[in-house]
């Protein structure tokens, strides 16, 4: 009696369950193409893509390369730190070529260019099934703070049904938000970083704000 147990033994229960527990780089890199029982069963798995400064240039490159083309629909949730290079062309390009329509949770930490984020943040826009949002992006002296009030103006009033949750980890100027005139009431802001001098900002203020509350 043969007591080995090989990979093809495992039901795809546990397949599902072990798939769960990789990111997409690995489960692509790994599987895709070992035989057809497991490629049918990664064309029916959630995906979680993580793009870091861990990652090369080439584990990039394939990410977003012809084979995404074939998972761009199971991909439910971006997590992206870009602290020591820019890909944000290359993260552009992730929403603007590929069909995210089951995206669910969005996450950009040290993004290199708030300029390319903020266009970034417009391509996602779009996509009604985005529930959660966080940015963060740690004090810079080369941030521009402009921008930044943009890119906040963008999120709080866009008019997103799906979109519930934000994190706005970087500095905002309280004046700007006060005035808006319309501000999603679906959001719960769980952070928002507002910068400016003590005669300025109003705490109190902005948390009674009643859209946000």
């Amino acid at each position: 009696m043969n007591g080995k147990t090989h990979l093809e033994d495992l039901s795809n229960e546990i397949f599902f369950e072990i798939f769960d527990y990789l990111h997409m780089l690995h489960i692509l890199t790994g599987f895709t193409l070992l035989n057809k029982r497991i490629s049918n069963i990664l064309k029916s798995i959630p995906l979680h893509m993580v793009i870091s400064f861990g990652n090369s240039r080439q584990q990039i490159d394939f990410l977003l390369s012809s084979h995404l083309t074939f998972h761009d629909d199971q991909v439910i949730s971006i997590n992206i730190l870009d602290r020591t290079r820019d890909d944000s062309s290359k993260i552009h390009l992730l929403f603007n070529r590929y069909n995210l329509i089951n995206l669910k949770s969005c996450k950009f930490l040290s993004i290199y260019s708030m300029t390319k984020l903020d266009n970034i943040i417009k391509e996602i826009g779009n996509l009604n099934k985005l529930v959660i949002l966080e940015i963060f992006q740690p004090d810079r002296s080369d941030l521009n703070e402009n921008n930044n009030d943009e890119l906040t103006r963008i999120l709080l009033t866009n008019k997103s049904s799906s979109l519930r949750s934000l994190k706005l980890q970087y500095p905002n100027h309280y004046l700007n938000i006060s005035n808006y005139t319309f501000i999603n009431s679906n959001l719960i802001l769980h952070a928002l970083r507002i910068s400016g001098s003590s005669s300025t900002v109003s705490v109190p203020s902005f948390t009674n704000f009643p859209p946000l509350l």
